[in-house]
């Protein structure tokens, strides 16, 4: 008799090309909408603005609505804004807060990648209703300065930003890149900072060089590192967990999958079929076109 415990949440839009016919699931709907295209002034070192091709774009309020009110003719259920940041850190959205609320007016999801918030950001996001805010936290003071290039801002900017976020009751997944930092004990502080802070749901992804970035012959973290994060994001953290679409896919590191599921993380996007296979011996699964933030209401 097969013994359940969490379910098993499987997410994949069509950002990333996948399929896996063994299970009738593949990557749809919920695209990704850029609103600066494929700009970026803050150009970090270990995206450079590439993330952005792999997205629609619609650098104005009117080619955002009109792309949503295509997409939702069209039956896509929701949609990630995201887009390149300023100087500052900040994805400006603001600007397209009009825009953003007639098309939650159609019946989309919107989640939405930020950058920095303060409390004015915030209650924008709140006075939109936006569904998900994406927010990347940077674990060190260093990875601010060295990889995201950014020199007027630090940690606390970032920890300030998801209390605005939390305090205004804007639902927020925090995500960890690991890898960046040369630190693990930083990874290992900012998993209980937000902890503590509090979130909606918590996702990890892991650094994994991208043609085209000035981090392209970089390595991605040993497996054992990243073993060591996730086992303890899972005994600390206490809101919906998701292991994230971002990491390394190469053999060596199926392994991550697999614990993914040994440690009940309650969500995975673009799991490997080898991973559904060892999955489904222990979990029972379900699949969803969303962004795997979305754990946070399943």
């Amino acid at each position: 008799m097969l013994l359940v415990h969490r379910k098993l949440s499987v997410f994949a839009t069509s950002v990333l090309h996948y399929s896996i016919p063994e299970y009738g699931f593949e990557g749809r709907d919920f695209p990704g909408i850029s609103i600066t295209g494929g700009h970026c002034k803050l150009k970090c070192k270990h995206c450079f603005a590439t993330i952005l091709r792999r997205m629609k774009w619609a650098e104005t309020p009117t080619k955002l609505v009109k792309l949503g009110e295509e997409l939702a003719h069209k039956g896509i259920k929701g949609i990630l804004i995201s887009g390149g940041s300023n100087h500052k850190g900040e994805v400006e959205f603001e600007k397209f807060s009009s825009a953003i609320k007639r098309l939650k007016g159609l019946g989309l999801k919107i989640f939405i990648h930020t950058g920095i918030v303060n409390d004015e950001r915030a209650r924008i996001l709140r006075d939109i209703g936006i569904d998900m805010v994406l927010y990347e936290i940077p674990t060190s003071n260093g990875v601010i300065r060295e990889i995201l290039n950014l020199r007027n801002k630090t940690i606390d900017d970032y920890y300030k930003g998801l209390m605005s976020l939390i305090e205004h009751k804007v639902p927020v997944a925090p995500h960890i890149v690991v890898g960046l930092d040369h630190n693990i004990d930083n990874e290992i502080n900012m998993i209980n900072v937000v902890s503590d802070i509090g979130c909606n749901a918590f996702v990890i992804v892991i650094f994994t060089p991208l043609l085209g970035t000035p981090l392209e012959k970089a390595s991605p973290p040993s497996i054992n590192r990243i073993l060591t994060v996730m086992s303890y994001a899972r005994r600390k953290v206490h809101t919906p967990l998701s292991l994230g679409c971002m990491r390394p896919r190469s053999k060596p590191y199926k392994i991550v999958e697999r614990k993914a599921v040994d440690l009940e993380f309650d969500g995975i996007a673009f799991p490997s079929l080898e991973a559904l296979d060892y999955a489904k011996t222990k979990r029972e699964l379900r699949f969803f076109n969303e962004c795997c933030a979305a754990i946070a209401f399943y």
